[in-house]
């Protein structure tokens, strides 16, 4: 399960550098964070719940320069010995500390997490609420790699049992690719 994640990885970051190489080396070119721009990002590492397997997919609709409404979504389902279903959505806001070649930024984020392990007996329901910090970096205008940390908190229910819980903590929320049109 790691090599494919890292596997996944190396070949978007590597789609990425191909495709923006031939700006790379140009005069700066600024960056697409610009009010009325749209972006999509592909993200992997979410630590939620210790869930590091699930891509998931957002995209960014930019209110300002350096504001921008997110809501995204990831799903997997499994069959066989590891008969399991996963489905995530989330929204959030995302303000941009700088919006050079090298963005900072600051996010809030609610996300609902359903998941369902047949072989492990979970069947649970997570609503989680997390403060984000992170930067973007652009190789081209319009495509960038980002890495982000953060703090959260959440409820989850277990449907199977009375074990329901709240947590808080740290968290890694990942690395992704974003590109912006």
């Amino acid at each position: 399960m790691c090599m494919k994640k890292f596997l996944i990885i190396t070949i978007v970051l590597g789609l990425v550098m191909i495709l923006g190489i031939g700006s790379a080396f140009a005069a700066d070119t600024g960056t697409s964070l610009k009010a009325g721009t749209f972006g999509f990002n592909v993200g992997f590492g979410d630590s939620s719940l210790g869930n590091t397997g699930v891509i998931m997919l957002s995209g960014k609709y930019f209110l300002a320069g350096d504001v921008a409404l997110i809501a995204g979504f990831g799903f997997q389902t499994s069959s066989g010995d590891q008969d399991a279903n996963f489905f995530g959505i989330s929204a959030g806001v995302r303000k941009y500390l700088k919006t050079s070649d090298f963005a900072p930024f600051v996010e809030g984020r609610f996300s609902y997490i359903t998941e369902r392990i047949d072989s492990q007996g979970i069947d649970r329901d997570t609503f989680d609420v997390a403060g984000i910090f992170g930067a973007e970096y652009f190789l081209h205008r319009q495509f960038s790699i980002e890495g982000s940390v953060g703090l959260g908190f959440g409820k989850v229910d277990n449907n199977n049992s009375n074990s329901d819980y709240t947590y808080f903590g740290s968290r890694t929320v990942g690395v992704s690719a974003n590109y912006y049109f």
